[in-house]
């Protein structure tokens, strides 16, 4: 621009002087912006920070009720077990006492056919199946002495545990204080069953509804929250103090029996030694039918666990058909699920605390 008078140049630095006002207001309010962008996003931190910490504890607490159910059924597989080799041994050692199942019964027979040496090999067998068996049994009372009221108990200490090991591999977030909420019995008052077939994979069911269940055996409810006051990130200055805010996790789960096993020895096959692994006991020579009987109903022995609905000779997951004498164990294996939290509205400062 071409100035040639002096009014001329007072209208220029006039001008220019009105704009430093707009490019500083400017500049303040981009820097606001920035300010609550920030803000925002350390809240949207804190918050999703809280919520992991509040859904790993309920998850993890509850692993307590699930691995006690785990070590029962565990144990009871293996008593079960112990039970069907008992019983064949039994029937093994009647048919070897009248000279049946296979063996030899001449008079002065010798070897390993011999009717008096199959009795005393399988006598010994069902001497260690008893031994075996009653040491199932023993740990069966520990493990499952744990009560209802015990649970809640160890969950509550477990959280003070949690609490005071914050910050290592076995403790929570230091930034927060955990509160346990409540616990219950899961409203439906059934255990869990889940099968699968060609058409469909279900879970639920469980037991008849007038069915009474004690309250040690249903599953459980928990619910944690997790709190924590945060300072914000812009700074203060004169007399401005930017605010803190509440950061609030919250979190519940159950116990449910999430997969179905099933384990049938009179028809898995051994890969070692390519034969089933259960096979017949002793059949006898005339018409090699089962020591159990010669019907299919009487092939095979079936237990049931963690409120599986099959019955003897029915469909759980999929349809057997038995060849050989064997046991069938139907079961499941329990872990954490999360649910929505029961417990009603919340205040900070009643119902859980912050830091």
């Amino acid at each position: 621009m071409h100035v040639n008078t002096p009014l001329q140049k007072d209208r220029l630095h006039g001008q220019r002087g009105q704009t430093l006002p707009v490019w500083a207001f400017g500049i303040l309010t981009v820097l606001t912006l920035i300010a609550f962008a920030f803000s925002y996003g350390n809240m949207l931190m804190w918050q999703i920070r809280a919520q992991n910490a509040a859904d790993a504890a309920a998850h993890g607490l509850l692993s307590i009720q699930a691995t006690q159910w785990n070590e029962n059924i565990a144990t009871l597989s293996a008593a079960a077990v112990e039970e069907y080799r008992i019983r064949n041994i039994m029937q093994a050692l009647l048919m070897t006492i009248r000279g049946q199942g296979g063996c030899n019964s001449a008079t002065g027979a010798t070897g390993s056919t011999a009717c008096s040496v199959m009795y005393q090999n399988l006598r010994q067998q069902y001497l260690n199946a008893v031994n075996r068996y009653t040491n199932d049994v023993l740990i069966i009372n520990r493990t499952s002495a744990l009560t209802y009221a015990n649970q809640v108990s160890q969950i509550k200490a477990s959280l003070a545990l949690y609490q005071t090991n914050c910050g290592n591999n076995n403790g929570g977030d230091c930034s927060f204080d955990y509160t346990f909420i409540a616990a219950q019995p899961r409203v439906d008052q059934y255990l869990e069953d889940v099968y699968a077939d060609c058409c469909a994979f279900v879970v639920g069911g469980g037991l008849p509804a007038n069915a009474a269940l004690s309250v040690n055996l249903q599953p459980m409810e928990i619910e944690i929250v997790t709190c924590a006051n945060v300072p914000s990130l812009v700074p203060s200055f004169s007399k401005f103090t930017a605010p803190t805010f509440t950061a609030i996790g919250r979190a519940a789960a159950t116990t449910i029996m999430s997969t179905q096993e099933f384990m049938y020895p009179g028809t898995m096959i051994n890969p070692q030694t390519n034969q089933v692994f259960q096979p017949d006991e002793y059949p006898e020579s005339s018409n090699n039918s089962p020591v159990l009987g010669s019907s299919t109903a009487d092939l095979w022995y079936r237990v049931d666990y963690g409120g599986n609905p099959a019955t003897s000779n029915g469909k759980a997951a999929f349809t057997y058909s038995p060849a050989n004498d064997g046991l069938l164990l139907a079961t499941g294996w329990w872990s954490a699920m999360p649910i929505k939290p029961f417990s009603g509205a919340l205040t900070p400062g009643t119902n859980f605390n912050c830091k």
